[in-house]
């Protein structure tokens, strides 16, 4: 079965890095894309510049260690501590060359598309997918960017120039246009878009990974895409409207799964019985499916593939090696990577050292020839155990997920509740955190002495700074060819978007419900809140919770406008702490300055240029 071909497709694309140097032959669309098959083969071509951007593991630092949850302490990762300014941009270079590539490439095809001899059924599922990938590609400009260039043509020599010099454009009108381009092609033909137009339900209500769809991006990724765009621009309505969609196909109820609260419809009716569904809409998905090396899992609604073997290819990425204990040849308590330093810690260890031994914990199963790097660590706003001062000197009582959390996604191995010679799993654990695993130390012979508890970090236990855990770790491999998926949509992520747009709109039962629903899953207590901004706290911590390392926290925090307080009061880099407090516009990654160049100016950077950045 194939698994996502179309991103790792070779098509004969040219490369591009600016907006103005593709000239697209006008020959070649019209010589060629004349069947269904071959518009395919065009389509795959439009996924290569998405699959490229999140490949390096460089946009997990972008959306994730550039938060309140994760960070990291080395001065030369740039993008972690949002050192970036319109001269040197960064990984905002790459994220605005890809993306720009993806649009590009989606507007050629879908002219090509439009001219082909094909019929108005057959082309309707084309141009459908052809627009959620570049709605995709813009969505993630204006994450981003903000503000920026907007254009639906194909670029010739008669509107290269044109296109090339394009300013800014309101972030909010892009995606309402996006908007109602995604809900002409998803919705369904009882449905109408802002302009009166019957929308198409040009593609089947179905799973991405469902072997019908061929596994190409469909209506689910679409419907997310399009709630997204919704949320970003306060149009709670719409949200829902296209998060029904997801609910009606991932909405589902495991028997077996759902421990009976007490609620019936004699004693709550109607709406009490879809109110009590919604709490265990997610109880059907498995939580230990979230793990990243757990591909294709039913609650998924978007992954990126870290390999394939078809035609001899492997695509692979470097997540893992950044958020793995460091393979070393260290005794427990000799090396505490919480407390190394640029200085005292070299980047990677030496392969030919071939030890299974991380930081101190023997681990068979990890293989001897993994290349890691100096890992990513939360921060003490997600995991501590006991209270402390945060960055704006207030105190923190506990963390998000500590150490004494009963939080099923908190960890996989729990010495507190086992003792050091069993080995146990929690049930369905997710594996968020590692303060421990299960191993030897380095003296202990692993035929004679049987399996115990080994902490990753100081002897302290709890005390300590724990790694991130096993849900974004890959077992086996070697150098930093990291074969897991990447999770970047999961049926969770719609549900807590669920939850902020019903509380939006006043309606805190089912809003409450939504946001009870991981809850529920994870084991721990639920909340009912009837006032704006007690919700909302709660949101934003249980999405932290959930969506712990799924490209998300940046960019939600930006949403809700809490990016710089909450960075500047939580993260654990003092360099990021300060950048984010000084200098607000970092939220925003800068256009960079070759950009500006290239427009002939008609691009600017102003909220960089208030900071004299």
């Amino acid at each position: 079965m194939k698994k996502i071909l179309v991103l790792i497709s070779i098509i004969a694309f040219a490369t591009s890095c600016t907006l103005e140097e593709k000239i697209l032959s006008s020959s070649t669309p019209d010589t060629y894309y004349k069947t269904v098959v071959q518009c395919r083969t065009g389509l795959n071509g439009c996924y290569l510049p998405l699959e490229a951007m999140y490949r390096s593991g460089d946009y997990f630092e972008v959306c994730e260690a550039a938060s309140d949850l994760i960070y990291h302490s080395y001065s030369s990762y740039y993008d972690a501590q949002c050192d970036y300014n319109p001269t040197r941009p960064r990984y905002g270079s790459t994220i605005w060359v890809q993306s720009y590539r993806g649009v590009m490439r989606c507007n050629a095809i879908y002219q090509a598309i439009l001219r082909s001899p094909l019929t108005d059924e057959e082309q309707a599922p084309l141009l459908a997918e052809c627009a959620i990938l570049r709605a995709y590609y813009y969505y993630i400009l204006t994450i981003n960017f903000g503000d920026v260039p907007y254009y639906f043509d194909e670029v010739t020599d008669a509107n290269n120039d044109i296109i090339t010099q394009l300013p800014r454009m309101s972030a909010t009108e892009l995606r309402n246009i996006l908007i109602e381009e995604l809900w002409y092609w998803l919705a369904d033909k009882t449905q109408v878009t802002a302009d009166g137009r019957q929308c198409q339900q040009a593609l089947p209500y179905i799973k991405t990974y469902d072997p019908l769809n061929e596994y190409r991006i469909g209506s689910m990724v679409g419907c997310v895409i399009g709630g997204k765009l919704s949320m970003w621009n306060k149009d709670w309505d719409r949200a829902i409207g296209f998060y029904k969609y997801i609910e009606d196909v991932y909405r589902k109820v495991n028997d077996d799964a759902i421990v009976n609260d007490g609620s019936t419809s004699s004693d709550e009716g109607e709406s009490g019985d879809d109110e009590y569904i919604i709490k265990n809409c997610l109880l059907g998905y498995k939580l230990s499916d979230i793990k990243f090396r757990n591909r294709y899992t039913e609650e998924s609604i978007f992954e990126l593939p870290g390999h394939a073997k078809d035609y001899g290819l492997r695509v692979t990425h470097g997540l893992a090696s950044r958020c793995t204990p460091p393979r070393s040849t260290a005794n427990p308590g000799q090396e505490d990577e919480s407390d190394q330093t640029e200085e005292n810690l070299d980047e990677t260890v030496d392969l030919s050292k071939k030890s299974d031994m991380y930081n101190g914990v023997r681990i068979p199963e990890f293989g001897s020839e993994m290349r890691t790097t100096a890992a990513y660590r939360p921060t003490r706003y997600f995991y501590r155990s006991s209270s402390y001062n945060d960055g704006w000197g207030e105190k923190v009582t506990k963390g998000l997920m500590a150490y004494n959390s009963t939080d099923k996604r908190r960890a996989t191995y729990d010495p507190a509740n086992y003792s050091q010679d069993e080995i146990a799993e929690i049930e369905d654990g997710g594996g968020f955190l590692a303060w421990c695993w299960a191993g030897w130390t380095s003296t202990e012979n692993i035929n004679t002495v049987p399996r115990h508890m080994q902490w990753f970090s100081s002897p302290g236990g709890a005390t300590g700074r724990p790694f991130l855990g096993d849900k974004f770790w890959c077992p086996g491999m070697v150098y930093t060819q990291d074969s897991n998926n990447l999770k970047i949509f999961r049926f969770a992520n719609v549900v807590l978007d669920l939850a902020e747009a019903h509380m939006r709109m006043g309606n805190f039962r089912l809003a409450n419900a939504y946001l009870n629903a991981p809850k529920r899953r994870a084991g721990i207590a639920e909340v009912n809140y009837t006032d704006e901004d007690s919700f909302m706290d709660e949101l934003m911590k249980e999405s932290a919770r959930e969506l712990f390392g799924e490209f998300t926290r940046r960019h939600n925090l930006v949403r809700w406008g809490k990016w710089s307080e909450h960075v500047s009061r939580y993260s654990d880099s003092s360099a990021l702490r300060t950048r984010a407090k000084d200098y607000p516009c970092l939220q925003y990654y800068p256009i960079p300055d070759e950009q500006v160049v290239l427009s002939n100016y008609n691009l600017d950077n102003k909220e960089y240029d208030k900071y004299g950045l």
